[in-house]
């Protein structure tokens, strides 16, 4: 799909794969319980990238920690 070309090119693909992974783990609520370890080994990305990632989506107001092992998704409208 050309939007995920534009965005993989946009934010590397790495991002992507974390984004696709989050959605993919979510609850009905957008709730996400794994530890970021547990993250960094499922979706195959670093301690270093992965907080990269997770700074950025919270800067965003994309997600939220609720505490360590719980993450709220809150995707915008």
């Amino acid at each position: 799909m050309l939007v995920d070309k534009i965005c993989k090119e946009i934010l590397g693909q790495k991002f992507v794969s974390v984004i696709e992974f989050l959605l993919k783990n979510a609850d009905k609520g957008g709730f996400i319980t794994l530890t970021q370890d547990e993250i960094c080994k499922l979706a195959d990305v670093s301690k270093p990238t992965l907080s990269k990632i997770f700074k950025t989506l919270e800067t965003k107001k994309i997600l939220k920690k609720i505490k360590n092992g719980v993450y709220k998704l809150s995707i915008p409208k």
